[in-house]
């Protein structure tokens, strides 16, 4: 043990075959593993193909998956001799290790910086990421995590103008994944992101964490239930896992800034108004390749009571809707839905979401009128490991639908946080078919991903909402039946996203990378409102075709969506 800490911190030579058993020692940890698509493409085959595993709740938790997927032999086998300090920290290992018994400590600082050329009048790109990543264990049951992101950024130009619709009060624009950001340069913003979590595990039944940061669940590129596109919040996950049965609880401290807390009389401005979440999912493996998961959730602001979150909704086990019925219509906004998943031999995985917000037998079964609160959403995707037997090779398509007024309410309940959805990243009225290609061997990567699909925008100088913009109150409609999918405002997206990766440090994930994006927007008139504020920004969603191409390094933790 002494010999592995003064190697690590003194400069030692590279570890011998036994001591790489313990190079790794998150692997066994109650660490989240940072949910990235293209990492976890390198290992989820082992999960999916592994006995009464669950796949649908992510971040998965480093010790979960070791038991399924080889981790360490991944990576070992990854680790190049290099004998000098500069060498093993570049190539091999964290900044800073410590080991001792029973606990353990990492610490790096990392970089996501890349500069790019597109077609537009932006011409130049440039991203300045610093990144202070620190993680370690106490024992062998209490694991912690904590990150700092400070980004200076200029964009290509869809992305300018898409932060730039929406600003939050004292902001100038709002950073999709991230959150409120300031001006800078003639085409950038400038902000700062803090996560951090604990992770505990008392027993191999439960997993209880606290923290900032985002979750996902489902098995797709997208999530209709709750996916990691908006920004960061305050979160508690519990997840119990018995026999074939794994229950997740949810708890999130939610916030909505286009309603502040203010005193106007003591001109102050006390925060962006509170809301919270609240969700359940079950997971069953009915049998070894069958697997079926009921999801809930609701969202609610208390704003009748105390402002605290609502007592009622921290029971573990009960039914959500009845509940919102019981405290009055409009005292939250519940959803329902159910998941699938289902393997076709070793490495072909079919899997499903359908998601119902508000539902009306009587009208549900007469399509031709058209109700404004039948509304639901739906995805039906599929996962080729191996594809055409060429190893490392990974195929996906997905598709997904969602009706319009999904995700809306009446009152101001819309199922999103700081002015992003918490489900797909294109809201409601919409349909989208995505198809990848992911490749990897050994530090070597590459992607090329395709999205295509049309939504329904509301039309500017319209003061109907069509049911596109889920955070336009549903009482905006101009009726309660005729509402057609895809009406409003038409507008067809394809995106075309490439990339090539060289994994430069396995242990932080850190990359060098090239990529292209090619981006071309068509609607039938003006955007310039996809959130709540007001027009008078003087912004539009870009319509220009765009050609993108950016190189750099990166440290590949989170998942940085660019199709919109």
């Amino acid at each position: 043990m002494k010999k592995i800490i003064w190697g690590l911190l003194l400069g030692a030579n590279i570890l011998n075959a036994q001591e790489k058993e313990t190079f790794f020692p998150e692997h066994e940890s109650q660490l989240r593993i940072p949910f990235n698509h293209a990492s976890y493409s390198v290992f989820e085959q082992g999960i999916y193909q592994a006995e009464n595993s669950h796949t649908a709740i992510k971040p998965y938790v480093y010790h979960a998956v070791s038991k399924v997927a080889d981790l360490d032999k991944y990576k070992t086998n990854l680790l190049r001799d290099k004998k000098s300090w500069g060498g093993r920290k570049l190539w091999n290992e964290h900044l800073v290790a410590v080991r001792g018994n029973d606990y353990w400590f990492n610490l790096d600082i990392l970089l996501d910086v890349d500069a790019g050329v597109d077609n537009t009048d932006v011409g130049t790109t440039i991203n300045n990421t610093r990144i202070l990543k620190i993680e370690g264990q106490l024992g062998s049951k209490f694991s912690y995590s904590a990150s700092a992101f400070e980004s200076q950024t200029e964009y290509t130009q869809f992305i300018y103008d898409y932060i730039k619709i929406n600003q939050p009060e004292d902001a100038s624009g709002l950073v999709p994944g991230r959150g409120k950001a300031k001006g800078f340069g003639a085409y950038g913003m400038d902000y700062g992101i803090s996560t951090g979590y604990v992770s505990y595990t008392p027993s191999k039944f439960f997993n209880v964490q606290f923290g900032h940061g985002q979750n996902f669940i489902g098995d797709g590129y997208r999530s209709l239930f709750l996916s990691d596109v908006s920004a960061p919040s305050t979160y508690a996950r519990i997840t119990t896992t018995v026999g074939k049965v794994q229950y997740t609880n949810m708890y999130m401290w939610l916030k909505d800034f286009n309603y502040s807390i203010d005193d106007a009389s003591a001109g102050m401005n006390y925060g962006h108004k509170r809301k919270y979440g609240t969700l359940h999912h079950l997971s069953w493996n009915v049998t070894p390749k069958f697997n079926l998961g009921i999801f809930e959730g609701i969202i609610t602001d208390n704003a009748g009571g105390s402002g605290a979150y609502p007592a009622e909704y921290l029971n573990p086990i009960i039914f959500y809707k009845n509940l919102e019925f019981a405290n009055g219509e409009d005292s939250g906004n519940g959803i329902v839905g159910m998941d699938m998943k289902y393997r076709l031999g070793e490495n072909n995985i079919f899997y499903g979401q359908f998601l119902l917000d508000d539902f009306k037998a009587a009208e549900f079964f007469k399509p031709q009128n058209r109700y404004w609160a039948n509304k639901n959403a739906i995805q039906i995707g599929a996962k080729f490991f191996d594809a055409f037997k060429v190893k490392g090779l990974q195929l996906q398509a997905e598709y997904n639908k969602v009706t319009r007024f999904t995700y809306s309410h009446e009152q101001q309940h819309n199922y999103a946080h700081f002015g992003q959805p918490l489900a797909h990243l294109w809201g409601a009225n919409f349909w989208e078919t995505v198809f990848i290609a992911r490749y990897h061997k050994n530090r070597w990567g590459a992607h090329a991903k395709v999205v295509y699909g049309k939504k329904g925008f509301d039309i500017d100088g319209d003061s109907i909402s069509y049911g596109g913009n889920i955070f336009v109150l549903a009482t905006e409609r101009n009726g309660d039946y005729n509402q057609k999918f895809l009406q409003g405002n038409v507008a067809t997206t394809l995106n075309v996203d490439m990339e090539v990766s060289y994994l430069i440090n396995p242990s932080n994930n850190f990359k060098l990378f090239a990529g292209a994006l090619i981006r071309n927007f068509k609607s039938d008139s003006p955007i310039t409102r996809i959130g709540i504020v007001p027009e008078s920004t003087g912004y539009t969603f870009n319509v220009e075709n765009t050609q993108w191409f950016v190189v750099g390094v990166k440290a590949d933790l989170f998942n940085n969506y660019r199709d919109y």
